[in-house]
């Protein structure tokens, strides 16, 4: 086969909020008995990613928190991490915190929120990782962790496109802001992204970067889909993603990315 690596995200691109489908995971095995590396490649912290990877015949390094960070999955163990600086997490929630709005700043298992609220409390259901509740502003929680490997903010759909320009201008050319979801404004090392990611990955494994394959959905893949040998947005995906791709496959709801890989194999 041509393409030796493929990273997909998860989110939308092979889980459709209910399950993977069947074809898929069928996909995903062929394509790995041939001798292919699948990976998942998320902006989920470790913890809620590892309960998803017994559904599904992956590999076992894992891409998670935006690519802030490589994880075995077996293990645990931290591959690789790129963390963000300590002054430009300070900078940006202390941002958030002077807008009300509700930031959450993620470790490789856990996550920090100043207080319960509505919105952290559906996202945690959805990620299955409980948060710790503060009692206090997350910025004066910032000092207390090792390694800071995104901050992310939960806004309202109206707001979230002139935040992103905002946090975009004050935090410059170090740090990557995207999006996510339609409320999720993420912040991470310019170091991190899924993109830098995968280039780390495929110079471990000993695959060139040009027989890599990235799938994504949203502005948050947007990274890798452009650093891979061939880039792939779902059916679903947000227009910017389909301009940047080199194909388009049929949406996560109708298992593109089994389309997807049966034409690399086809190939």
């Amino acid at each position: 086969m041509k393409y030796k690596l493929i990273a997909s995200d998860f989110d939308n691109t092979i889980h459709d909020g209910r399950e993977v489908s069947p074809r898929v995971l069928r996909a995903i095995s062929d394509y790995r008995r041939a001798g292919g590396h699948f990976v998942i490649a998320t902006g989920r912290i470790f913890e809620s990613i590892r309960k998803k990877m017994p559904l599904l015949d992956a590999d076992d390094e894992v891409i998670a928190c935006q690519g802030a960070a490589l994880y075995s999955y077996k293990t645990g163990e931290v591959l690789e991490r790129f963390p963000l600086a300590f002054d430009l997490a300070k900078k940006v929630v202390d941002f958030y915190e002077s807008k009300g709005d509700v930031c959450h700043a993620y470790a490789d298992r856990e996550f920090f929120v100043a207080r319960e609220n509505d919105f952290s409390k559906v996202y945690a259901a959805y990620c299955e990782v409980t948060p710790h509740y503060l009692g206090y502003p997350l910025s004066e929680h910032l000092p207390n962790m090792p390694a800071i490997n995104k901050v992310i903010a939960i806004l309202p759909e109206d707001i979230i496109d002139t935040r992103l320009a905002e946090v975009s201008e004050l935090l410059g050319d170090r740090a990557e802001v995207t999006k996510s979801a339609p409320m999720f404004l993420e912040v991470t090392s310019i170091r991190a992204g899924k993109g830098n990611c995968l280039r780390t990955l495929a110079n471990r494994l000993g695959i060139p970067i040009e027989e890599t394959v990235a799938v994504g959905d949203n502005l948050n893949d947007l990274s890798m889909v452009r650093a891979a040998g061939l880039g792939v947005a779902v059916g679903n995906a947000v227009p910017a993603l389909k301009d940047a791709a080199d194909l388009v496959v049929p949406p996560v709801t109708e298992g593109g990315v089994a389309d997807l890989i049966a034409r690399i194999m086809e190939e």
